[in-house]
């Protein structure tokens, strides 16, 4: 068998394929393929959720480590008169990032139109909304509605050890995923279950499909989270790059949209951590969520591992090999 490749060429492959909500097959078929290589079985279920088992199918003891396949994108609304085509986001989707980047429409080129600088008007401002957008594909392109839409794969390996790339959420999850498969060993009469989730950035419903099927005895996450080290986040938080993983304690969108840490599993994470000499950080996240909510809702006790990242909410997403 071939090594593994590292972390960072892994990370270029994953990025590579798209996968927006509910659109996930080609990622999971790629992630089946690589952990059918190492795990005793491989699934893949009627939502795309690709479950991994390592260690007996009767084990007195099961843990969940789950990292979300799909990515935010956006969908083909309507198909125009002028080689150009209308659009809606799915999942959260950053407009002030989207003018003039280059996407694929399925699999053909386009780029977000953008209105030329010679040609601006007074009061012209950053788009707010899907209304404002349109996405140039040339003319005579046959593009079905509801086609999905996604960033062109990109990366950039920086001389300081960052790593920039679309998708990186939760792409670098799953890429953890796959280099935790080589190293898996898992103890007496434990099964350890690797879940790449669907649908995470719109309804959660992968995880908490995969997770009742599972039912483990704990369920770790690992998805991005922010960063506080830029000249517009510092001063918001303590988390940077380069420091180690963040050990999440709670998460808030609005509503009853919360989640919170299990709180002895996220003791028995930080004292792992300490004997192993691994370095982490810790944080309290308002306006990010995860999958981990659904454990909450399944009675699993859960805990979320965050890879810290700049231009969270962007496109691009910036990650320190280090971490």
């Amino acid at each position: 068998m071939p090594p593994p490749p590292d972390f960072t060429t892994l990370l270029a492959e994953l990025t590579a394929v798209p996968g927006i909500s509910g659109h996930e097959d080609a990622i999971a078929a790629l992630m089946r393929d690589r952990l059918r290589q190492r795990a005793e079985s491989v699934t893949v279920d009627s939502l795309c959720n690709v479950v991994a088992r390592f260690g007996p199918a009767d084990a007195e003891r099961r843990v969940a480590v789950v990292a979300h396949l799909d990515t935010v994108g956006l969908m083909v609304k309507q198909v125009n008169g002028d080689s150009t085509l209308s659009i809606t986001p799915v999942g959260g989707v950053n407009f002030k990032a989207l003018p003039a980047a280059a996407v694929r429409v399925g699999d053909r080129p386009g780029v977000i139109g953008v209105r030329s600088q010679h040609l601006a008007q007074p009061g012209d401002t950053t788009p707010a909304n899907a209304e404002d957008l349109y996405i140039e594909v040339g003319a005579g392109v046959d593009v079905e509605i509801t086609t999905p839409i996604t960033y062109a794969p990109a990366t950039i390996r920086m001389a300081s050890g960052l790593y920039a790339s679309p998708y990186l959420d939760d792409r670098a999850g799953c890429a953890v995923l796959l280099a935790l498969a080589e190293a898996l060993q898992p103890p007496e009469n434990h099964a350890i279950y690797l879940v790449g989730s669907a649908q995470e950035e719109t309804t959660c419903a992968g995880a908490y499909h995969a997770l009742a099927g599972i039912r483990p005895h704990a369920a770790l996450f690992v998805d991005g989270t922010v960063s506080y080290d830029t000249p517009d986040t510092r001063g918001r938080g303590p988390v940077a790059l380069g420091q180690g993983p963040v050990l999440l304690s709670h998460l808030y969108v609005s509503g009853l949209n919360g989640w919170h840490a299990h709180p002895r599993l996220r003791e028995h994470l930080k004292l792992v951590a300490r004997a192993s000499g691994i370095p982490y950080q810790q944080d309290a996240v308002r306006g990010l969520m995860s999958d981990a909510r659904v454990a909450t809702w399944l009675g699993i006790p859960s805990v979320v591992v965050g890879g810290p990242s700049r231009g969270k909410t962007r496109p691009w997403k910036r990650y320190n090999r280090t971490n």
